[in-house]
């Protein structure tokens, strides 16, 4: 027996203990460093300064409110209803909060209630839970890269999913916390062992007010849907028409936003760009033959990066800036008053 312990005491043990100091040093040290959900995904430590500095220039409180219940978006009353991807949940520096600038009411619909805005967009019409009676303009958001499959898999129901268990497929685990498996992905990104969802190019200009400004960060899956889908186009237009029609039995007016990737809003440049040109926000402008109730928010935000301002979209992050989110509002709350 004694043998036994000794042979372990140099041989399992130092390996145990180095997992468990590996352990602690992640989660004591980088943890507390990951911010921005690129951070977040790819174990990246960018620190807090950059959020802090930008985060001086926000409006100081929230003028708009997030429901999260079907009951409660019921009874809620306002100008504008929203229902969105993560675009629509960046609270104090979000879209909803420079609409509330104008003046307006804004209901913002908790995402963790579904998983595709469009479909639930759709649903909630349908069952008469959004009408003219508690608003009368619904923003519809979706970022680029969910667009073609928010669009295509749309089979709306008579019945609602219970809520718990779209909460659950929502809930996502924090970087901050003592795993194992989190300490070995981080090992294998930063080793190159393996690809992380999260790509690094170099930009031809500075774009960003951080310590690497010519950096861009950008999600993986922004360059694995470059256009729409051909065969998906009928899908997509007989969607949109669905969701027209509905929005027009209900007597309110229906805005689709696209939140722009943010490869698309910088791949122009890109040094040797590798990846292939993404064309979807144009190709949705054709389809639909300039809709003014289609908000392509690049065709508002590439003219801020083309004269060079900083932080449009977000270093460390792959949504965008305060700067962009008041950009949309503005040419929302226009849209507004265009169908008034």
């Amino acid at each position: 027996m004694k043998k036994f312990l000794k042979k372990i005491s140099y041989t399992l043990l130092p390996v145990w203990l180095v997992a468990v100091l590996g352990v602690c040093y992640f989660t004591l040290i980088v943890c507390p460093e990951v911010t921005g959900d690129i951070g977040r995904l790819a174990i990246i430590p960018f620190g807090h300064e950059y959020d802090e500095r930008l985060e001086k220039n926000f409006i100081q409180q929230d003028l708009f409110t997030t429901v999260f219940s079907v009951q409660e978006l019921k009874a809620s009353k306002g100008d504008v209803v929203t229902i969105g991807d993560s675009f629509s949940e960046r609270g104090r520096d979000g879209y909803q909060n420079y609409l509330g600038q104008h003046g307006l009411k804004v209901v913002n619909v908790g995402r963790y209630l579904y998983y595709s805005p469009v479909t639930y967009a759709y649903e909630m019409m349908d069952l008469g839970i959004i009408d003219s009676t508690n608003t009368s303009v619904l923003i519809v958001e979706s970022v680029e890269r969910e667009f073609n499959g928010f669009m295509s898999v749309f089979r709306p129901s008579r019945q609602l999913e219970s809520e718990t268990k779209v909460k659950k497929k929502m809930i996502l685990g924090s970087a901050n916390e003592w795993s194992l498996n989190r300490a070995r992905d981080f090992i294998v990104y930063h080793s190159g062992l393996m690809t992380p969802p999260i790509l690094k190019r170099k930009l031809s200009r500075d774009f960003f007010t951080s310590d690497n400004p010519s950096e861009l960060y950008f999600y993986a899956n922004d360059i694995k849907g470059t256009s729409l889908n051909l065969n998906d186009i009928p899908t997509i237009q007989a969607t949109y028409r669905s969701l027209q029609e509905k929005a027009n039995e209900k007597h309110i007016t229906l805005l689709l936003l696209v939140a722009t990737d943010k490869y698309d809003l910088y791949q122009r440049y890109i040094v040797d760009n590798p990846y292939p040109e993404k064309t979807v926000n144009e190709e949705i402008d054709r389809l639909f033959n300039h809709d003014p109730h289609i908000i392509l928010a690049k065709f508002y935000l590439q003219p801020l990066v083309d004269r060079g301002e900083k932080d449009v979209y977000l270093y460390n992050d792959t949504h965008w800036s305060y700067k962009a989110a008041k950009v949309v509002a503005d040419e929302l709350y226009n849209r507004i008053q265009q169908f008034k």
